[in-house]
């Protein structure tokens, strides 16, 4: 028979507990001592346990390991000198295609007919800029999207960096990749892509920089579509 437990002044209340015997079920204390029944460990019901809770949305994965997101400062004045280089590069296409002599002209011939039309007596109706305007604006908001997408895209694509990103000690990397895994053509082909075509909306543009105030890892939209962040390295 097994011992009773110690006389101490006070005694555990009876009920089940693990068999001092240890035999691995579990045997029933009176209060004053073991008794000779035993049953089997309860095993945890594993259909009460509550699932594990769902992964955040992708804006809200952690940083990637090793790494700091770039602040709204650093990432604004990289978009500035990139901004400027595009300037450029743009005028650039658009002299050298003779779209840029094209918008001028028409733009010019629309302002001519619009100061004759306000010397007059205004009956005539408003004049209209010419078909040629339209298209020649239009053809020249595709030119700048492709200079900005291709500058960019070549860029992120072989350093993970625009100039812009290098000068202010930036890199752009997949979110959860380390600071030294270059970011791939195809990644940097969706960001280029879609940065340009986001900017050249000059409200669509700033609400997706604006993003990078507020966002967890200071992701702009076009980040957040392609899965990518920017992060300071020095």
């Amino acid at each position: 028979m097994l011992e009773a437990m110690t006389n101490a002044p006070q005694q555990p209340p009876a009920g089940w507990y693990p068999d001092p015997a240890g035999s691995g079920d579990e045997r029933y204390w009176d209060g004053v001592a073991w008794s000779q029944s035993t049953r089997d460990k309860p095993v945890p019901d594993l259909a009460v346990i509550p699932p594990p809770a769902p992964v955040p949305a992708y804006a809200s994965q952690p940083a990637s390991a090793g790494s700091v997101p770039a602040s709204f400062g650093w990432r604004l004045l990289g978009f500035f000198i990139d901004f400027i280089i595009i300037y450029f590069l743009g005028s650039f296409a658009l002299n050298f295609s003779g779209v840029g002599t094209s918008l001028d002209g028409e733009l010019t011939r629309w302002l001519r007919e619009l100061s004759i039309w306000a010397e007059g007596t205004l009956a005539d109706p408003l004049p209209m800029p010419s078909a040629g305007f339209w298209t020649a604006l239009l053809l020249s908001s595709l030119l700048n999207i492709a200079v900005y997408a291709v500058y960019r895209t070549i860029l992120l694509g072989t350093l993970s960096a625009t100039v812009g990103q290098l000068a202010a000690g930036l890199r752009t990397v997949k979110v959860g990749d380390d600071a030294s895994t270059m970011l791939g053509w195809g990644a940097a082909t969706i960001r280029g892509v879609v940065g340009a075509i986001l900017y050249q909306q000059m409200l669509i543009g700033f609400v997706n920089g604006i993003f990078a105030a507020f966002t967890r890892n200071r992701q702009t939209l076009s980040d957040m579509i392609s899965k990518t962040q920017v992060i300071k390295i020095r």
